[in-house]
């Protein structure tokens, strides 16, 4: 049924019926009513086609969702989509999920073809990578691009939302020195995600000014549990920091294996607050970025609502594997 049947059945002009289901406050309450309960009988809504094309946008935000940062898991990916959900409901849109494994030719290939084909409004780029192999699709489908958990230098158009890398690396290090460490590290690392090259580049600069040449960095993906083991052997250490909750989960893993006891002979922290954190033994210290005004501000971008990038800073979350003082 089209519009022009539907404002038939209910007697009244299509401008009407698209005010009440549009602009609902410009009708009279009962003919409001009455046009949406004629609608919910006739099971009738407006074809989402003919509005894009009156109102020159259709209502959809795309998410490119990478499968290869977090796996089958996505613990913390799985946090981002239960806000961007919130957000989708108050500015009533629809979501658009593009997945991509930037490993596996044929997701990438899919990736390529729904980014040139898909009708939304924006693209939300999740953890993007320097030199993406989506930024040409990206860019070729005309579309505004927010970038969430990282930026693009190469594509200074772009707006991002991101964390305060060097800010929370600097706390960690403030704090674990103020515990009595003399030794740190930072654990893990994935190359070409920009906040975790951030990470490390930020303990890198850091770490020297509160422990001088006692610092180590143990970078890589997954994160090298055997290699962790050989350095704490040759070089004793008192403190981790993972460059997230799943590394430092990891760390005190180890440190449970090799009896080092946490936190007496080694303080750990980690990033994210994953739900996992709070259960670890000992449970693990972290920091907990603000994820819904994170999520909140990427959509107010790709809506344009905000026209500028904006930097976020995170919250120490205190837990026995590095008590507050």
């Amino acid at each position: 049924m089209n519009i022009s049947e539907f404002a038939k059945q209910a007697g009244v002009s299509t401008a009407t019926i698209s005010r009440a289901f549009h602009e609902p406050d410009k009708l009279r309450a009962d003919t409001r009513d009455q046009v949406l309960a004629l609608a919910q009988k006739l099971g009738y809504y407006p074809s989402p086609s003919g509005r894009a094309l009156k109102r020159g946008r259709h209502d959809v935000l795309g998410v490119i969702w990478p499968l290869e940062v977090e796996g089958a898991e996505a613990e913390f990916a799985q946090r981002i989509l239960a806000s961007l959900t919130r957000h989708l409901v108050t500015n009533d849109l629809d979501l658009l999920v593009c997945p991509v494994n930037r490993s596996e030719p044929e997701t990438l290939a899919h990736a390529h073809r729904t980014l040139q084909r898909s009708r939304c409004d924006a693209w939300i780029l999740l953890y993007p990578r320097h030199h993406d192999a989506l930024i040409a699709s990206l860019a070729n489908s005309h579309k505004p691009v927010v970038c969430l958990m990282g930026s693009l230098p190469e594509c200074p158009a772009w707006k991002s939302v991101r964390l305060n890398q060097r800010s929370w690396i600097e706390d960690a290090l403030q704090r674990l020195r103020a515990a009595g460490c003399r030794n740190v590290l930072l654990f893990g690392s994935r190359a070409g995600e920009p906040d975790h090259e951030e990470r490390l580049k930020s303990f890198a600069a850091l770490a020297p000014k509160y422990f001088g040449t006692r610092t180590a960095c143990l970078p890589g993906w997954p994160p090298d549990t055997a290699e962790l083991e050989r350095h704490l052997a040759a070089h004793p250490a008192d403190a981790i920091i993972g460059v997230d909750d799943r590394a430092a989960l990891l760390a005190l893993d180890l440190c449970q294996k090799i009896s080092l006891r946490v936190p007496g002979k080694m303080k750990v922290i980690g990033m994210d607050d994953i739900p996992r954190a709070q259960f670890s033994s000992p449970p693990l210290s972290s920091y907990r970025q603000p994820l819904d005004e994170m999520v909140e501000c990427a959509v107010d971008l790709a809506l344009g609502k905000r026209k500028k990038s904006r930097l976020f800073e995170a919250a120490f979350v205190a837990r026995d594997s590095l008590p507050e003082r």
